[in-house]
């Protein structure tokens, strides 16, 4: 008889961002996961930076938990780090403003988008550009956030890989896979292509509601999530924001039951209540709900400021200027890569009064 598989999913408390708390977190995250770093080793961090955000906006991977990740792993005698991303926009802004190019004294500072790549095949049919460095790294360590997410409800360890993807692409695929079930169908194959060695979640200060960008809001969860699956790492952190940890596609995908964890640290202390995403809704009315008219993204223009970069991000061309931005609802896919790209807050996605009164009804049926 073939024997299951254990995931062991580590969560350590963490109150702030003080250096020595994250680093001490950190040592007893690996200590749970027995995990260790062989001397010689050349390790490929890549973080979640989104777009030019400051970490006290909680949309990007923070740069204390990255550095003392470094330090870490020098004290092991790892002898290369790179640390790589292509963000929504603006990469190397977005590193700058992040605090993270600042870490280019412990690695090199990589910029996926220029790297060389290679083509990675997803289910024999489509050729995805990857950078070729992914598979030349010994160790990937794979540093995500602890978000909510308007398309697929979180941004955690395997949403976070996307980023490997390079520029406008990442757009793109949402014009081929126009649905929350089929994009995280494309994360999760790609998840099994990159396999990150070692997974965590940076949570000491995560992000609820209208995430993953500007329009969410920073919640202090001050936890440390790891694993060596990245899938175990995102059903135990799911589940502890607050979510049924199988309504998230990428997490079912994986077909790891909860049975098969084993938690450690924390882990059976800490419940968080995240605010979700004002796209959410309960699995078991998901079906319905998606048959009744469809949500509309709309633009608060008090907020704009007419930068352009919704329309810039929009795959298939829906947003127009008039000055101000429109959206053409009949070509939008709702891939929400406008609202998760906007600086300001100034894009949100509107639902029509049915929708409004089905949400308001389960709110109040959860608070009894």
């Amino acid at each position: 008889m073939k024997k299951e598989r254990k995931f062991v999913v580590s969560v350590e408390k963490c109150s702030s961002y003080n250096p020595e708390k994250v680093r001490k977190a950190l040592l007893r995250t690996l200590k749970n996961l027995s995990f260790s770093f062989k001397p010689g080793m050349r390790v490929l961090i890549k973080p979640n930076i989104l777009a030019p955000h400051k970490p006290e906006d909680a949309v990007t991977t923070h740069p204390v938990v990255l550095e003392e990740l470094c330090k870490i792993l020098f004290e092991n005698g790892v002898t290369e780090i790179y640390i790589g991303e292509s963000s929504s926009y603006r990469t190397d802004l977005a590193f700058k403003v992040s605090g993270i190019e600042k870490l280019k004294k412990y690695g090199k500072i990589i910029n996926f988008e220029s790297q060389p790549k290679r083509f990675i095949s997803i289910d024999n049919k489509l050729k995805i550009p990857l950078p070729r460095i992914l598979f030349e790294v010994d160790l990937i360590i794979n540093v995500s956030k602890l978000k909510t997410h308007e398309l697929t409800q979180v941004t955690l360890c395997i949403k976070n890989l996307y980023g490997c993807v390079p520029g406008r692409m990442k757009e793109n695929f949402h014009k081929v896979f126009q649905s929350e079930k089929k994009m995280s169908k494309l994360f999760f194959n790609l998840y099994k292509k990159i396999s990150p060695g070692l997974n965590i979640i940076d949570g000491i200060v995560g992000l609820e509601g209208r995430g993953p960008g500007a329009s969410g809001k920073p919640i202090k969860s001050k936890i440390i999530i790891a694993s060596r699956d990245a899938a175990a790492a995102d059903i135990i952190a799911s589940e502890i924001m607050g979510f049924n940890p199988y309504s998230i596609y990428t997490n079912k995908f994986s077909e790891i039951k909860k049975e098969d964890i084993i938690p450690t640290g924390n882990a059976k202390d800490i419940r968080l209540n995240f605010e979700k995403p004002f796209s959410y809704i309960s699995p078991f009315f998901r079906e319905i709900y998606w048959m009744l008219p469809k949500s509309k993204i709309m633009f608060d223009y008090d907020k704009c400021t007419k930068c352009g970069l919704c329309g810039k991000k929009c795959p298939v061309g829906a947003i127009t200027y008039h000055p101000f931005p429109r959206c053409n609802h009949r070509k939008c896919i709702k891939c929400l890569c406008c609202i998760e790209v906007c600086p300001n807050k100034a894009v949100y996605l509107e639902d029509p009064l049915i929708k409004k009164f089905i949400k308001w009804v389960l709110r109040k049926i959860r608070k009894v």
